[in-house]
């Protein structure tokens, strides 16, 4: 586990509980994470808006409901929703979901890569569009990422997607890695 290492097993930090990184990305071309294979969920770690984000991940969905075959979308939850609870248009009000901060993560493509982070939704073929929602109280807050990767390392057809990010917003940068369990009919934002 490279990244864990890298992020501070010195501080006890866990996997699925790293939250509050301060640190700028380095801005190289170098991936700061390990893109193979791990066990759990995985984990968001970074700051916006001064708030240190995702405590932990509760659950991570691949959507099909959009139904564009041209894309992988996929969603990191703090909370537990189920797919059912994000089935339908508007999900982001049901109180199965909030308050919680999540993730969306849509990437130009349906095959394991690397992905430029642009604002630009949906995005091209190539590149990949991260939306961070701090959803505690209204007004909920919505950050679109500017800059970075998302890495994608494993598809499996109707199963899972696996991969990291490292992304910066305007309000600050979080990086990541994901383990995804597809849920067919969950509807993006």
């Amino acid at each position: 586990m490279a990244l864990v290492s890298t992020l501070g097993l010195a501080s006890a930090c866990t996997q699925r509980a790293l939250v509050g990184r301060e640190d700028e990305l380095t801005g190289d071309a170098a991936v700061p994470f390990e893109v193979g294979p791990f066990d759990g969920l995985g984990f968001v770690d970074g700051r916006l808006h001064a708030h240190a984000v995702f405590n932990s991940v509760g659950r991570v969905l691949w959507f099909g409901g959009d139904a564009d075959p041209s894309r992988i979308e996929v969603y990191i939850y703090e909370d537990m929703p189920t797919c059912e609870d994000v089935s339908k248009a508007g999900w982001l009000t049901n109180p199965k979901v909030r308050p919680a901060d999540l993730m969306g993560i849509t990437v130009g493509g349906t095959t394991p890569g690397s992905y430029k982070v642009v604002a630009e939704n949906p995005p091209l073929a190539g590149n990949a569009y991260v939306l961070h929602v701090i959803d505690q109280a209204d007004p909920v807050i919505e950050s679109e990422g500017e800059s970075g990767t998302v890495v994608i390392t494993k598809v499996e057809s109707d199963q899972t997607v696996s991969g990291g990010l490292e992304v910066k917003f305007s309000t600050g940068s979080l990086v990541g890695e994901f383990n995804s369990t597809w849920c067919p009919t969950g509807v993006g934002l």
